[in-house]
């Protein structure tokens, strides 16, 4: 009988684990976000873009994202729109990617963001 509670909480601990792997990973690839337009200038803060970049960098419970990003410029509501964002992690490593516009609706952009560049 201890064999088998033994076994049993083996593999709940295992599925656990898979499972936790599963979404953190799937956590680091979905890179898209969706933000209100500014409706005097047509365009989300970068500040805002950065923030949204900053929250897709790093994992819920682990933090081992970047410390800041800072995007060059604001980003404008038409598809295909891009800017400039950098990363700065904790050892002075900065990554540089690009953010582009994929779907304008309305008032609302959703924009993603490559990979970081090393």
């Amino acid at each position: 009988m201890r064999t088998l509670r033994a076994v049993g909480l083996a593999l709940v601990g295992t599925a656990l684990l898979a499972g936790s792997l599963t979404a953190g990973s799937q956590w680091l690839r979905d890179r898209d976000a969706t933000s209100e337009v500014k409706g005097t200038t047509d365009t989300v803060p970068r500040d805002e873009v950065a923030r949204s970049i900053s929250g897709h960098l790093s994992l819920p419970v682990i933090p081992k994202g970047p410390r800041s990003v800072d995007c060059v410029r604001d980003l404008r509501a038409v598809k295909g729109a891009r800017t400039r964002c950098t990363a700065h992690y904790l050892r002075g490593t900065d990554r540089e990617m690009t953010v582009r516009v994929v779907r304008v609706r309305g008032g609302e952009i959703t924009y993603v963001h490559d990979e970081p560049h090393r």
